[in-house]
């Protein structure tokens, strides 16, 4: 943990581990995310630097991201930290909507992380 780095990149998009094991945090996401929502990012993230650590590839286009191994992993650490902190099923749904998949694809992910309606 303590030669993680973090930095800070101008304009919109989110977070994402680059190939030296950095998180990347998009300077818009976050000055204007939930400050939950960038707390479950970093979650997220740090499971991805393990992963790395590992020697665990993140970015194997030739599988969708929802079925994404590494994931799921990451998402799963998330939605179960999401729910020690007090968060909604509603608001997990919302976390786990991202603009890159499709409604399909947010549908099966919602399944494969047992997140749902209240």
């Amino acid at each position: 943990m303590n030669r993680i780095k973090v930095s800070i990149v101008p304009g919109q998009g989110y977070m994402r581990v680059d190939s030296d094991g950095i998180i990347l945090v998009a300077q818009e996401h976050l000055h204007a995310s939930d400050e939950r929502v960038i707390y479950l990012d970093f979650v997220h993230e740090l499971v991805h630097v393990k992963q790395a650590l590992e020697g665990r590839t993140l970015y194997d286009r030739s599988v969708r991201y929802v079925d994404k191994e590494t994931e799921i992993e990451a998402y799963k650490v998330a939605i179960e930290e999401g729910r020690r902190i007090g968060m909604r099923e509603e608001e997990l749904r919302n976390y786990l909507e991202v603009p890159w998949i499709t409604e399909g694809e947010f549908r099966r992910l919602l399944g494969q992380l047992g997140v749902g309606s209240e």
